[in-house]
């Protein structure tokens, strides 16, 4: 089956979290049923996509040259696709019960539903270009859960969460541009991407490695970038939840392990000061 209908798990909680936002639901149980009956409907179609797709990279948009905006699910891509899959829709049942009391919650499950089509993104990026579309769009998604109470603790958060974001992205995107310096757009490959060039700037390319780390690991709350992650804890409990155990943790842990086997690669790093780091 082709690559291809991974848009669809990927645009439908996207286009049902906006529809969400301008329907009106007097019932509480019809709104109840819109919400589990999406993120159901999302995880059965990437779960059997999952199965039944084969690891061919499937290019949405190109750019220039060999950049372009692809799709793809391999081993890595199919393992993280399933824990959403599977966690989300807890996450969901969860949250219904817990924000029925809350304001803003027309607000809250609009971007629930964006950061699950956004998540799957992630996971289904072919490239590190791909994947740093998504892994990008997730923190704008996810910064208005953390702000939901839109009280002073949260507002705070809400700035270092994206003051600190920002900052990683920086240092993601040097990283991504060396990468596509030395790979052009190639697809992710075990073992990594670089051409036999980048072996005569090394030393360079290992400082790089480092920063993209870094950027990618702010979201993986590694020391010393981890200081956002408490503090985005006085959102509600399920955004809690999404930012531990599914989406925001789990997405940076996954950009790194992209970024040192599937870009760099082991031999490539293997027995240097950045493996040490």
């Amino acid at each position: 089956m082709s690559n291809a209908f991974l848009l669809i798990p990927i645009l439908l909680p996207m286009l049902l979290g906006g529809l969400f936002a301008l329907l009106p639901f007097h019932r509480e149980k019809a709104k109840k049923l819109y919400l589990i009956a999406s993120t159901l409907a999302t995880s059965a179609i990437m779960i059997f996509l999952i199965l039944r797709t084969n690891n061919e990279l499937f290019a949405l948009f190109t750019f220039s040259g060999d950049l372009d905006i692809a799709l793809n699910l391999d081993g890595l891509g199919k393992i993280f696709a399933f824990l959403v899959c599977v966690l989300w829709p807890l996450t969901t049942i969860y949250a219904l019960e817990y924000m029925k009391h809350e304001s803003r919650q027309k607000m809250f499950y609009t971007f629930f539903l964006l950061s699950y089509g956004v998540t799957l993104g992630i996971a289904a990026s072919g490239n590190l270009l791909t994947l740093y579309f998504f892994y990008e769009l997730l923190t704008l998604c996810t910064l208005p859960l953390v702000l939901q109470p839109m009280n002073r603790a949260s507002r705070r958060a809400g700035r270092s969460y994206l003051l600190y974001s920002i900052g990683g992205a920086a240092f993601a995107f040097i990283g991504m541009v060396f990468v596509f310096t030395y790979a052009g757009g190639a697809p992710f490959t075990m073992g990594g991407i670089l051409s036999d060039a980048a072996w005569n700037k090394r030393d360079m390319l290992l400082v790089v490695y480092v920063a993209a780390f870094l950027g990618f690991g702010v979201k993986t709350a590694v020391f010393p970038l981890h200081a956002w992650l408490p503090k985005a804890s006085v959102a509600p409990t399920p955004v809690t939840a999404l930012l531990h155990a599914v989406a925001v943790v789990k997405a940076g842990a996954f950009a790194v392990i992209r970024l040192t086997y599937y870009c760099f690669g082991t031999e490539f790093l293997f027995g240097t000061w950045a493996q040490n780091v």
